[in-house]
């Protein structure tokens, strides 16, 4: 295994995770207009996702003879909800990045490369997530459509 690969990589994603805490419940705080209720909620539900990464990940670092960082990655803020789907989706990215450098690294230990996919997967979702609310998903339809009995 490439430990220090692996820590480094590692290292930036637990940055992500600590902007994502901070990133999104400010979203939530921020956002105005008739569905703050539900983008509040969407937001503050990432916020505490990350929570839980970052804490997965610090614990990781540890096990791997590192200390975690305390700085998290740069911390975007916008008042307008398509800014903040924009951020968001980019710092997801950051984040799915990262674990993907974390997971060619750790090609020998089993246990550490499970934990990384989880957290790809994870990552990938959001990505996903944020490409449908800023509608960048384009859906195959079927060719036949279903068509209703009379």
């Amino acid at each position: 295994m490439k430990l220090e690969e692996a820590v480094k990589a590692l290292s930036r994603a637990l940055r992500c995770e600590y902007a994502g805490v901070i990133q999104y419940l400010q979203n939530a705080q921020l956002i105005q207009g008739s569905e703050r209720n539900l983008h509040a909620k969407f937001f503050k539900d990432l916020s505490k996702e990350c929570w839980k990464h970052a804490a997965k990940v610090g614990k990781w670092l540890v096990v791997l003879n590192s200390v975690p960082g305390v700085e998290p990655a740069p911390v975007k803020q916008s008042m307008k909800l398509t800014e903040m789907f924009r951020h968001g989706l980019e710092l997801e990215r950051e984040a799915y990045g990262a674990y993907l450098e974390a997971h060619s690294a750790a090609r020998e230990e089993a246990a550490l490369r499970f934990f990384i996919e989880e957290m790809i997967h994870d990552e990938r979702l959001h990505i996903d997530q944020f490409e449908k609310l800023l509608e960048m998903k384009k859906l195959a339809v079927a060719a036949k459509e279903a068509r209703a009995k009379a």
